[in-house]
């Protein structure tokens, strides 16, 4: 593993309510693709949206890319971290072009053209849905939409939770190898109940929260 890893995590506790996790060491190295795997409420969205700088430990050292994510400003997040939560938060009076742009915009060199956003689409089936509203798809082909917004996003690390989750077989299966199959140094962390998506993970890391 690089001496300088994406992520360091070090004595690190999370209390959230009647809920506390704690992870007494974390490396990620660059170009890894590590899962977490956990069984519902033990923790696994919890250490995505610390890693994300969402939530902010009790206590510990929080490292991600050098530098404490939580106390970075939100533009610092948006740039530097490629993001999809479980709850997809996807602004339903957009259309999918417009979301797909979100991440696009960030890109400086080369900025994205319109044919670099229908690639994106056309990797996840949704060639010809550009002017389409966010509230006339499914939740399968919204969770898609974000997949492709992550494809463009220029950031090198990207933390999934529940990718595959409302996806059928087919797509769960391609959806894993377009958020996986990424050139280095491009790290991945995820969490997920998806045999598929797990299998493929270089790493499995199993958090195991606990009631207070």
């Amino acid at each position: 593993m690089s001496s300088d890893p994406v992520i360091l995590l070090e004595e690190v506790l999370v209390e959230r309510g009647n809920f506390c996790l704690e992870i007494t060491k974390l490396e990620i190295g660059p170009g890894e693709r590590v899962g977490i795997v956990a069984p519902s409420g033990q923790g696994k969205s919890t250490l995505l949206m610390v890693l994300a700088g969402l939530i902010s430990p009790t206590r510990g050292h929080v490292s991600v890319n050098g530098v404490d994510p939580a106390v970075q400003p939100p533009g610092w997040r948006a740039r530097n971290l490629a993001w999809i939560g479980a709850d997809l938060e996807l602004p339903t009076d957009l259309r999918v072009h417009e979301q797909v742009c979100l991440s696009a915009h960030l890109m400086k060199d080369p900025t994205p053209t319109a044919d670099h956003i229908n690639t994106a689409l056309s990797c996840v089936g949704l060639d010809g849905y550009e002017q389409r509203t966010m509230s006339s798809l499914s939740t399968g082909q919204q969770q898609r939409v974000a997949l492709a917004r992550l494809l463009l996003h220029p950031a090198s690390l990207r933390l999934a939770d529940e990718p595959t989750a409302s996806l059928d077989k087919g797509w769960s299966n391609a959806c894993s190898d377009l958020l996986l199959a990424q050139p280095d140094p491009m790290t991945v962390c995820f969490a997920s109940h998806d045999p598929t998506l797990i299998s493929r993970a270089d790493r499995i890391i199993t958090p195991e929260g606990s009631a207070l």
